[in-house]
């Protein structure tokens, strides 16, 4: 055979599980920002991640989130069709990695196969099945009941409750970078892995409204679990994001060949 192989689409086969990015992502997050140990943070992170400390530890954020997604691009039909929902949790540290400032989102949890495929896939993050309880006004318009987050596993309970009266609403600034390293492996096994690592800048479609509130962040973990060691040391401060959509996958840096 002379020339190079030509493989017409579907490739490599017709059974898609999610639309090529990018992707539009519409509705809530609450987020708690406080500090934790600077030695939990380094003993579980690669020391290539450098990271941001206030007076008592690393700036840390436990965020939840309820999503829901459709392709930006093609048919009203098969935005439709490709479209879906899911909730999510992220622990990310504030900091850099090759000189690139941002959010390192190093431990993800979510509900939804499609979200951990293309999550995964595409991007490289690290998002794994947990269960989920979102409650209160912040979730459910008609509730008369407390905001309340919480994500649950066989070796973690994490938990953030929000004083819904205390909102001060103020401006919305310009999102920082998501950073994820990424380890590529070759599957023959004849080369080294590569490490590489993909930013992620999102792209506003609409800011939606931005609160500040007074709320708590209980971390109930096993000895034995990865995250044990990061309890907030600070007293948290609570941000809710409402009503914003965003654009993910249309501005994305890859820097290969991290050493």
């Amino acid at each position: 055979m002379s020339g190079k192989p030509h493989f017409p689409n579907p490739w490599p086969a017709p059974q898609h599980l999610w639309a090529d990015p990018p992707w539009v992502l519409s509705g809530t997050s609450i987020t708690a920002w406080f500090e934790v140990d600077a030695n939990a943070v380094a003993d579980v992170l690669s020391p290539a991640f450098k990271s941001l400390s206030g007076e008592t530890g690393v700036f840390t954020r436990l965020r939840f989130y309820d999503i829901k997604f459709e392709p930006r691009d093609g048919t009203p039909a098969y935005k439709k069709k490709m479209s879906g929902g899911f909730k999510e949790a992220v622990v990310a540290f504030k900091g850099s990695i090759a000189d690139v400032d941002g959010e390192f989102s190093a431990f993800m949890w979510t509900d939804d196969d499609t979200y951990i495929g293309w999550g995964r896939e595409i991007f490289g993050w690290p998002l794994i099945r947990s269960q989920f309880t979102l409650e209160g006004k912040a979730w459910d318009a008609s509730s008369k009941d407390q905001t309340s987050c919480r994500v649950q596993s066989s070796d973690f309970d994490l938990t953030l409750k929000m004083d819904d009266e205390s909102a001060v609403e103020q401006p919305i600034g310009k999102g920082p970078n998501w950073l994820t390293p990424r380890r590529v492996i070759f599957p023959a096994g004849d080369e080294p892995d590569r490490h590489d690592l993909n930013i992620v800048r999102p792209t506003i479609i609409e800011p939606g409204n931005f609160y500040v509130h007074q709320g708590a962040v209980t971390f109930d973990v096993k000895p034995e679990s990865i995250i044990a060691g990061l309890h907030p040391l600070t007293t948290p401060i609570i941000h809710r994001h409402a009503n914003f959509k965003i654009c993910v996958g249309d501005n994305v840096e890859t820097i290969q060949g991290i050493e």
